[in-house]
């Protein structure tokens, strides 16, 4: 007696359902990500209970941790090299909302008023410090 044989089939993968579970994997991080700022310098900011929030298209911003050093848009930057890059931008910069200085809270006032000075000095005449909430 001679059997017949089943045409062989190659086995296949369905991969509609692992794509659903990808979607909502997707979906589930996507929702539950907070994003959060991340500064270049460890920055301690000063409290303000009547501060004003500041948006902006593209961000440019200054950090000033409490030795002093700088970071301009995530560059280390000296005050030479500072200037150079904000005459540059200067334009790009009053047209986005202004720079926004962030200077660590035990800087001294000489300090920051120098770096104040050396900011205006560039042309540009927005400039917001930013600060954290009270009681934050």
């Amino acid at each position: 007696m001679r059997f017949q044989q089943a045409p062989r089939r190659r086995p296949t993968v369905n991969i509609t359902s692992l794509i659903d579970v990808l979607f909502l994997l997707l979906t589930f991080f996507l929702i539950t990500t907070s994003f959060t700022e991340q500064s270049a310098l460890k920055v301690e900011l000063p409290s303000m209970q009547h501060s004003d929030r500041v948006r902006q298209e593209k961000r440019f911003v200054l950090d000033v941790d409490a030795q002093g050093n700088m970071h301009y848009d995530g560059q280390a930057v000296t005050r030479e090299a500072l200037r150079t890059a904000l005459i540059a931008v200067v334009q790009e910069v009053e047209a986005s909302g202004g720079l926004i200085f962030r200077a660590d809270k035990s800087l001294s006032y000489g300090e920051v008023m120098g770096l104040l000075d050396l900011i205006r000095g560039t042309g540009i005449r927005r400039v917001s410090n930013a600060t954290t909430e009270s009681g934050k």
